[in-house]
């Protein structure tokens, strides 16, 4: 047993095995929010505005109520839809990278990874973003609500939430969405009684921020594995590993989310040699997965030409991420057209700086110099 993963539910049950993990994520009797006694801390969830907008998204539903929140949108973020927007993405990758490299020096965070973001988001979801970097900063704040926390409430998130749903709200009202977004099929499910408004501006806003958070995250520790290991980028840049395969391995390593929300059991089970009574916690530690022994026997080492594929930073079961398809595209995009338009240039390793959080791991700044211009020491 561990601490609370948040202050409304008590001590939880951490599981770290890809073994366990993966079961955990697949359990039908581990919830998001089982009937019963867990409704009463759901309740106290819903008085937090952040996590209240979440618990109406597919994230925090359970069946069937989750199934009729994502069955609408699967087939737009399926694997061959996906593919529909390389070439605008690679070609918006590459703008962003060629302009970059035009500064005595950038950072591929803010220069390339998110503006690509915010491009791939306005192309899904079908909205034309107004200010992107406004909308983008409440994002980051808004899934600052999920973190491990051992109490209070973080306000910054929540008033991030407020502006976000009201400019979702506004742009839904003033009918600016296009029609072959995402948004615009999530009107049609509410025009046809299958879904309320607030379903499709919770699900929006969600997106908002999930699709932001993985690309962003899992390229710029990217950048630094492969700064960490140079034989592993000669092999990229060789022609011996697709870009493709790279994002999938980098994913593994990498893990842009260290834990999946807490599961609740919806009744006494057996579980990992552990009796769990029902409404007790199980949290699932990802970023442990993808490190296991068992399955990975080099998890510790960044090994882009392994092939192995049974990776978690997605998830699994019914809430794997739907935009995974999408997310692996942006990565692959975004590390070929760095490394393939800015040569000669290499990350500021000691200039780097991380997020401050426990959840999500990445960097919020990924300065990158000409070898020439670092300073002598």
């Amino acid at each position: 047993m561990g601490k609370p993963p948040y202050p409304e539910v008590g001590e939880a049950f951490y599981v770290f095995s890809h073994a366990l993990v993966s079961q955990a994520l697949k359990h039908p009797l581990l919830l998001q929010a089982p009937p019963g006694a867990y409704q009463e801390v759901r309740q106290k969830i819903s008085a937090n505005p952040a996590l209240d907008l979440l618990t109406r998204s597919m994230l925090l539903s359970d069946p069937p109520r989750h199934m009729r929140l994502r069955r609408p949108l699967a087939g737009s973020l399926s694997f061959s839809s996906s593919n529909g927007l390389f070439d605008r993405l690679a070609a918006k990758a590459s703008e962003l990278t060629q302009a970059a490299v035009q500064k005595p020096e950038f950072d591929a965070v803010r220069d390339i990874g998110l503006p690509l973001s915010f491009s791939a988001l306005e192309q899904i979801l079908g909205i034309d973003m107004d200010d992107p970097w406004r909308i983008g900063a409440d994002a980051q704040l808004m899934a600052n609500a999920l973190e491990i926390r051992a109490g209070g409430v973080d306000e910054d998130a929540n008033d991030a939430c407020r502006r976000l749903e009201a400019w979702v709200s506004s742009v839904i009202e003033h009918g600016t969405l296009r029609p072959n977004g995402i948004s615009a099929q999530m009107l049609a499910e509410v025009e046809a009684g299958r879904w309320l408004r607030d379903d499709a501006i919770a699900n929006i806003v969600f997106l908002l921020f999930a699709g932001q958070a993985t690309v962003v995250d899992t390229f710029g520790n990217a950048l630094v594995a492969l700064a960490r290991f140079p034989e592993q980028l000669s092999l990229l840049e060789d022609g011996k590993v697709s870009w493709f395969s790279a994002a999938e391995e980098l994913l593994r390593f990498c893990a842009p989310v260290h834990y999946a929300g807490a599961r609740i059991a919806a009744e006494d089970l057996q579980f990992g040699g552990a009796t769990i009574k029902a409404g007790q916690a199980v949290v699932p530690v990802l970023a442990s997965a993808n490190r296991d022994i068992s399955v990975f026997p080099a998890g510790d080492r960044l090994d882009l030409g392994s092939g192995i594929s049974s990776a978690l930073a997605f998830g699994t079961g019914l809430h794997a991420c739907l935009g995974q398809h999408v997310a692996r595209l942006e990565i692959a995009v975004l590390l070929e057209a760095l490394f393939t338009q800015a040569k000669g240039w290499c990350l500021d390793l000691p200039r780097v700086v991380r997020r401050h959080s426990v959840l999500f791991h990445g960097l919020q700044a990924a300065p990158f110099i000409r070898p020439a211009d670092q300073p002598s020491v």
